[in-house]
């Protein structure tokens, strides 16, 4: 286990400093927009644009890396997100911060996908579960620690930024001074939508619906406890725990979903998460202890919703074309995560800060009752299920790529 992790070393503190400083910057930029005034629904409306640039550079990036190389690109675009991170700090604009969380969601897709390339060039199919389930361990903790950085200052104070953008340009150091040759890009390609629906419809809306609530908690939350009226102290140790809980249930729901029927599985999730959200919603209103309980039962189970409708669609397309299918359905869950944070906002605007979580329970409740609708239709046997990869939905199509490069075309060592 100890050479699998130092042979990884680089990768994997590039993408904790990378997490770390993302994860620090999105929840100061919610904190910062409410404290200026704006309400939940215009702070959404500035966010979502991160997920709008998100998906271009997931359509994108694999073509850039192509031509210029892997570390070029990283290192170029950690500091054009770095630079946002600064301008964020510099101007309290709202039409500003559209324009640079598109930025920053197009350079997060491409550094992502060197990151989760590099991942794959150690995932030879013997240890592939293990380098996964450390990657995603590595990626919570380091998320979980970007934000307890939140109450060391003042909400909008401009040192919040300078740190989150200092995090993110040292993430290009590890991989700028590695003498690891850089790996190939696999082809990503997409599945058309007919073909997709057609696979797996419980897929697809289970993504969509995962997209929707994940989005909307991490955008809100912060809000939300704001609201509440609970310091920022308060905040950073919710958002923190919170993230940590995302990693618990990965490998335990990934082994029972590998064992039974898959659409079962995604049932159970969708059923907890409503329940989750539907006690943060009523007495988590009233004890801070129960929103911390219930918030981290939410994203326990939340986290596992897409990586299972991302199996399940493997098993209907029979694992042809794994990598084409995640750069499908992650567009799904990129529509989900444009139109949750909305909807949410509004009805938070209805009804206080207790409306995050009515309306991802009302989603969450009306996905469970198609899941299990679906139930009544004959499916693919167990035994020919595809495995359940431990993943974050906030990755790219390039980390589902099981197949080690060939031996004949090792990939060169990059120029620096």
């Amino acid at each position: 286990m100890l050479a699998l992790v130092l042979s990884a070393i680089s990768v994997f503190a590039a993408a904790a400093l990378f997490v770390a400083g993302q994860m620090l910057l999105g929840t100061q930029l919610s904190l910062s927009l409410s404290a200026a005034g704006f309400g939940s629904a215009h702070v959404s409306l500035v966010l979502l644009f991160y997920s709008l640039g998100f998906m271009l550079g997931s359509l994108m990036g694999p073509r850039l890396i192509g031509r210029v190389g892997h570390i070029r690109v990283f290192a170029a675009f950690a500091a054009l997100i770095c630079c946002c991170a600064l301008l964020h700090g510099a101007f309290l604009d709202d039409l500003l911060w559209m324009v640079l969380r598109a930025i920053s969601g197009f350079c997060g897709a491409l550094l992502l996908i060197v990151l989760e390339s590099w991942i794959n060039a150690h995932a030879t199919p013997q240890r592939r579960g293990r380098l996964m389930s450390l990657y995603m361990v590595n990626y919570y903790l380091a998320g979980a620690g970007g934000q307890l950085f939140i109450g060391v200052f003042d909400t909008g104070d401009a040192r919040v930024f300078m740190l989150a953008a200092g995090l993110l340009v040292l993430s290009s150091v590890p991989l700028s001074l590695t003498s690891r040759p850089a790996p190939p890009i696999p082809a990503s390609g997409r599945l058309a939508f007919r073909e997709l629906f057609e696979a797996s419809r419980i897929s697809v809306l289970g993504a969509a619906a995962a997209g929707f609530a994940m989005a909307s908690f991490y955008q809100l939350s912060p809000i939300s406890v704001k609201q509440l009226g609970h310091d920022l102290d308060t905040v950073a140790r919710y958002m923190a725990f919170a993230v940590l809980a995302s990693m618990v249930l990965q490998y335990p729901i990934g082994r029972l979903s590998d064992r039974l029927d898959r659409r079962r599985v995604i049932l159970g999730i969708s059923v907890a998460v409503g329940a989750a959200s539907l006690l943060a919603a009523t007495l988590g209103q009233l004890s801070l202890a129960m929103l911390f309980a219930a918030s981290m039962l939410f994203t326990a189970t939340a986290s596992c919703l897409y990586p299972a409708c991302l199996a399940r669609l493997n098993d209907r397309t029979a694992g042809r074309n794994p990598v084409a299918a995640n750069a499908s359905l992650l567009l799904c869950y990129g529509i989900g995560q444009c139109v949750g944070p909305l909807c949410s906002a509004a009805l938070m605007g209805l009804i206080g800060p207790g409306g995050l979580y009515v309306s991802i329970f009302l989603v969450l409740a009306a996905y469970a009752a198609y899941s299990l609708h679906r139930l009544r239709f004959a499916d693919t046997a167990v035994i020919d299920q595809q495995p359940y990869l431990p993943m974050s939905a906030d990755s790219t199509p390039v980390i589902v790529n099981v197949e080690p490069p060939p031996q004949s075309a090792q990939p060169q060592t990059q120029q620096q």
